[in-house]
């Protein structure tokens, strides 16, 4: 990489241009660290371009947090709910899981788990309840899929997607 004032040669994990000092920008960074091969998995999801990934998969795990916070609250309130518990510390761990993790895993679980218990909501009482879960188990595997497979294309190229680097 070549300092953009006076064309010199720049090392790598260089934060100034050794010979008129001008400081590289936070994307030159990147980029240079791109370019090297030593962008880790944390770093390109903190690029620009990855703004919208981060804002959907960490809305999917704010639903599974309201989810368990009701559901642990009304287990709390109404006898017998013992089940609840249990229902509520589990959308907790996966809401948990999918925003530190950004699992692909964890969407498809929480789908699943979503799924089974409105199913088994509607066949016990006849009423469609908790769909959020589903929703937002749902939402999370399109955008954990979708942040997979540019981080895949990333380390299979070597080279930044336009789609990661974009604002």
């Amino acid at each position: 990489m070549k300092c953009a004032t006076c064309g010199t040669e720049l090392g790598e994990g260089v934060l100034l241009c050794p010979v008129c000092g001008r400081a590289l920008s936070s994307e030159e960074v990147i980029q240079n660290k791109a370019q090297s091969g030593k962008l880790g998995k944390k770093e390109f999801y903190k690029l620009p371009g990855m703004k919208s990934y981060r804002s959907n998969i960490i809305t999917c795990a704010v639903v599974l947090y309201i989810c368990a916070g009701v559901t642990l609250l009304a287990s709390f309130l109404i006898e017998g709910m013992g089940a609840s518990i249990v229902d509520g510390l589990l959308l907790l761990g996966l809401g948990i899981w999918l925003q530190i993790g950004k699992s692909r895993v964890c969407a498809i679980i929480t789908s699943c788990y979503g799924l089974l218990s409105v199913g088994l909501v509607l066949v016990t009482t006849g009423k469609v309840q908790g769909w959020w879960i589903p929703l937002a188990g749902i939402w999370a595997i399109i955008y954990t899929f979708k942040f997979q497979n540019l981080w895949n294309k990333y380390q299979k190229d070597g080279v930044l997607p336009e789609e990661a680097i974009k604002n």
